[in-house]
């Protein structure tokens, strides 16, 4: 069986890779702060922006692949902390890279669609990015540092959209959610325009991938594209809550610290061509986490029955 090394193991989409994956692969998985018991997941804790500690666990583990999920994601303290940013999303990634180099393990390195201005949308690889904010520029940094330490390395551009693990309460979904099984009206921007892809289909389509040796920058995002407040609509009409509750806005209606970017969706048609299938719509991956709702959430939220699951 192929072994797999997952960073940032108790995150969104690293915590979902390592659950779904761990049948078919010897999975291990490397977490910093929360500790997730995975079942048939080896978990290590470590810091992997300290210098050696990567090398050191890829020595150890000797993987065959390797995902880096283990990022700064908090784009407003990125914006105050540049230099928390930049040790995180550059320099925990060159270290990563350099680790999986030097094993000769296949990696995927974790980027982001933010690496671009949001002037136009619809992405390609070869389109430059230009990012406006600081989490957008340290991403890219990791990157380019990824690439230089690791030259036949993957480089995933994607935007997700799911349920996480570790905090049945984090993400966008899972914010709507909350307001809409309370009846409380949200926010949904409709002037902020994206192409996410449920997490769930995220890891296969890696290791696909991967085990074709693809490498350099790809997107990896899903068929649609479409603007926030849409997305929260059709999360409700799935689920059979309200969409009504769903409140046309504008990002800059709320006052971020950190500029956002507004037409993000990517052109994700190479690593379809590549892989000789579609990527899921976001019709298909709702239908996905209907099947998944978190129960810890629900009975949380105090309205364990609040949600009627239409399975059409």
């Amino acid at each position: 069986m192929s072994r797999l090394l997952v960073t940032g193991a108790s995150g969104f989409l690293g915590g979902n890779i390592a659950r779904d994956l761990a049948g078919d692969y010897e999975v291990s998985g490397v977490y910093h702060h929360t500790r997730l018991v995975i079942p048939g997941v080896r978990m290590i804790g470590a810091d992997l922006a300290e210098p050696g500690l990567a090398r050191m666990i890829v020595g150890k583990i000797r993987p065959d692949y390797v995902i880096h999920c283990a990022a700064a994601a908090n784009v407003d303290r990125c914006q105050s902390d540049k230099a928390w940013a930049m040790r995180l999303n550059r320099d925990m990634a060159q270290h990563v890279a350099l680790a999986a180099a030097e094993h000769g393990a296949r990696l995927a390195h974790i980027s982001t669609d933010a690496v671009f201005d949001g002037g136009r949308g619809g992405y390609r690889e070869d389109d430059p990015p230009r990012p406006i904010n600081v989490y957008g520029q340290s991403k890219l940094a990791g990157e380019e540092a990824v690439l230089a330490a690791h030259p036949t390395a993957l480089v995933v551009r994607t935007n997700l959209f799911g349920w996480n693990l570790a905090n049945p309460h984090a993400g966008l979904a899972a914010w709507f959610l909350g307001k809409l099984i309370r009846s409380e009206p949200c926010a949904g921007f409709t002037d902020v325009e994206f192409s996410p892809i449920v997490v769930n289909a995220v890891g296969p389509v890696l290791l696909a991938l991967l085990a074709s040796n693809g490498s350099g920058v790809v997107h990896v995002g899903g068929r649609d594209c479409l603007s926030k407040y849409e997305f929260g609509r059709k999360l409700a009409q799935r689920l059979g809550l309200n969409p009504a509750l769903i409140v046309p806005s504008s990002v800059e209606s709320v006052g971020l610290a950190a500029p956002r970017p507004k037409r993000l969706c990517l052109d994700s048609s190479y690593v379809m061509a590549l892989l000789g299938k579609e990527l899921p719509s976001v019709d298909k991956g709702l239908d996905d986490l209907s099947a998944k709702l978190p129960d810890e959430f629900l009975k949380s939220a105090g309205q364990p029955n609040a949600v009627r699951v239409v399975i059409s």
